[in-house]
């Protein structure tokens, strides 16, 4: 009987190799690619995501423009009732908030505010944003936001249907 010396895997290789299957067996489902597209009747939107906290702060902060055919799912979650501000936006929005049949809650619209000024200090800033925020009075767990005027464009009401892949959100949402 001959002994072999066994091979020694060296130490960066197995904290590489015990990343890696730590990284693929936390992976749950993947963030859809986007647009994600929604349709509202006969009418279909290209949507940009923000599915964990990161992203639905910054939102639609820093657009300038929105097209017609587009805007933003923020997905949550669980349900809540939800509160929504300006924060660097200087673009007036439609607003509306779904629950989780994917079914319209509330509906608003929301004006750009000025940018914070030199001499506003962020606190006094955030409480202006928090005046004009847009609130549902009901819970949601999705809140799409669309250029001005596409609510009464598209005659969508409070009970109406809105289509898109709400499971595959509710699953990635954080």
């Amino acid at each position: 009987m001959t002994n072999h010396p066994r091979k020694q895997i060296p130490l960066g290789m197995m904290f590489i190799l015990g990343s890696l299957i730590g990284l693929l067996s936390s992976c749950g489902p993947s963030m859809p690619q986007e647009p994600v597209p929604l349709k509202i009747g006969e009418r279909t939107f290209a949507m940009r995501l923000a599915c964990d906290p990161a992203s639905r702060e910054r939102g639609l902060g820093g657009v300038r423009e929105l097209p017609e055919d587009e805007g933003m799912i923020f997905a949550f979650p669980q349900r809540s009732v939800r509160s929504f501000w300006m924060k660097d936006c200087f673009i007036d929005l439609d607003i509306v908030f779904v629950d989780d049949r994917s079914r319209v809650v509330d509906l608003g619209q929301m004006k750009a505010e000025p940018p914070r000024t030199a001499n506003e200090s962020l606190a006094a800033y955030e409480i202006r944003l928090q005046a004009g925020a847009a609130r549902s009075r009901n819970p949601a767990r999705f809140v799409l936001e669309f250029a001005a005027g596409t609510i009464d464009a598209i005659g969508l009401s409070i009970g109406d249907r809105v289509e898109f892949d709400a499971e595959t959100l509710k699953s990635v949402a954080k």
